[in-house]
């Protein structure tokens, strides 16, 4: 496989589905939506692949801690406070409400400790806490879980944690839920795949078929019946979650389908842009487009705007020199 096309693929894949669960979730019922849940997933593999990417970088270049949170909060907070004000537009004109703790909380990011402010806005928004919880804690993340220790005591932290949240009943609230040490075993594991590609890249393979399609499937059958309990025993699926969206994502990117590749990887040099705009996007037009044509139609041009969005808040971003031009 080319040199990290495989980590561009799944971040682009990664962003597009979570984006569709987004989209279709909400206009759909029954077993349908059960299905297009597992679209969110892609969570999952996100925090792993930043794990990787972060870690990989520090291998290569040590820095100190002020220029590593400057450099992630130029590329991740920067690009989110340019869209506030168009968030507080959209509430204050087409909503008619405007509330200033609301808006106080994405600035100054203590959203991240309430559920309601957590997820105003647009839903999609927790994971900006999460990620930001993991740029925080970056150099004791390193100091603690670097090792052949490391993962091991990383799962026992993440298990620990979902079983607090699930004895306090918080499993509901974003804030206790979507902490990061919710996701702190897959961003370790990231860090060790980073550590394995750094000494021995050609250590780092796409397994074969047969492997891909049984972790498959038992990952999506363990993570809907899991899910279908619900309950407690939800906040234990993400290994069976991570392992099985991965390896149907890896036996896409396998079958080398040329036009499907090249859409993912493209996806992923705006996929943070997209994941950003998608969710006002997504309120402003939905029901605006409803009124004028059936779902599915409705459905492909919120996705159409919002992709054309991302491309143009792309292009600001690099114009700003906010984010680097790509080649």
């Amino acid at each position: 496989m080319k040199k990290l096309e495989v980590v561009s693929f799944l971040r682009g894949f990664a962003i597009f589905t979570i984006i569709m669960m987004h989209l279709v979730k909400p206009a759909v019922t029954g077993n349908l939506k059960t299905i297009t849940s597992f679209g969110g997933s892609g969570v999952h593999v996100f925090i792993l692949l930043s794990g990787f990417g972060l870690y990989l970088s520090h291998l290569r270049r040590q820095s100190t801690y002020s220029e590593f949170i400057r450099r992630r909060f130029t590329r991740v907070y920067l690009p989110y406070m340019l869209l506030m004000p168009l968030f507080v537009a959209y509430y204050w004109f087409v909503c008619g409400t405007f509330d200033l703790t609301t808006l106080a909380s994405h600035v100054f990011l203590f959203k991240m400790f309430d559920h309601t402010l957590d997820t105003s806005y647009a839903y999609s928004l927790w994971f900006i806490s999460t990620i930001i919880q993991f740029y925080l804690c970056w150099p004791v993340i390193i100091r603690l879980f670097k090792g052949k220790w490391g993962l091991p005591m990383a799962l026992v932290v993440s298990l620990a944690w979902a079983t607090l949240v699930g004895v306090l009943g918080k499993q509901a609230d974003r804030a206790w839920g979507s902490c990061f040490l919710q996701y702190l075993w897959e961003f370790v594991a990231g860090m060790k795949l980073a550590e394995v590609y750094a000494r021995q890249p050609e250590r780092i393979k796409v397994p074969n078929y047969g492997l891909l399609l049984a972790t498959a499937v038992a990952g999506m059958v363990l993570t809907g019946v899991m899910g279908k309990i619900g309950g407690i025993l939800k906040l234990y699926n993400d290994i069976p979650s991570l392992l099985g969206y991965l390896s149907v994502a890896l036996i896409i990117y396998k079958l080398s389908i040329p036009m499907v590749n090249r859409f993912f990887l493209f996806t992923d040099k705006i996929g943070y842009e997209w994941y950003l705009v998608h969710g006002l996007t997504f309120l402003a037009l939905r029901h605006p487009f409803y009124d004028i044509m059936p779902v599915p139609l409705a459905l492909l041009a919120c996705w159409v705007v919002s992709y054309m969005a991302a491309l143009l808040f792309g292009r600001l971003l690099t114009v700003l020199g906010i984010k680097k031009k790509q080649q």
